[in-house]
């Protein structure tokens, strides 16, 4: 069998800039970064749910991972910066949620030197699918099926 080369091993991704540790997703997982004035709050929702907002004509959720994983003690602005992810199919979460971040996140080749389990305990929260070191940072990875499920437990499907 032949052996993978070096590039194919190589992973473009984004590490996303949150209260406490980023996020690191892969670059294909992200629609687009907008910014959100306007959002509507949810009835009943709880605080990490900051509302829907509309994006290229759909009304997607927004939400504060780290407030939802407990990395962030008071829940933030609903208003600001946001990386629009797509959701998974079959999972019957919404198709795209918004995400959001405290300021632009950057871009990140990783590959199996760069991007290491993180030492220490497993992270607290289902949510996250791992704790990993990405050069000197120390990032969260998300459990996108779990997340996609919560999603649907508090709003449904939508778009």
């Amino acid at each position: 069998m032949a052996q993978a080369s070096p590039a194919t091993r190589e992973l473009k991704c984004l590490v996303l800039p949150m209260s406490g540790r980023a996020l690191i997703v892969p670059n294909v997982a992200v629609a687009e970064i907008v910014t959100q004035q306007d959002v509507t709050q949810q009835s009943n929702a709880p605080d990490w749910l900051l509302g829907t907002g509309t994006w290229r004509g759909l009304e997607i959720p927004l939400i504060a991972f780290d407030r939802l994983c407990g990395e962030r003690d008071a829940a933030p602005e609903r208003t600001g910066r946001f990386v629009v992810m797509y959701g998974l199919e079959g999972e019957g979460a919404p198709p795209f949620y918004g995400v959001r971040i405290d300021a632009l996140p950057r871009t990140e080749t990783v590959d199996p030197q760069k991007l290491r389990p993180a030492e220490g305990s497993p992270h607290d929260s289902p949510l996250v699918a791992a704790r990993a070191s990405v050069g000197d940072r120390e990032c969260l990875v998300p459990a996108f099926g779990r997340l996609g499920h919560e999603l649907t437990r508090h709003i449904g499907r939508r778009a």
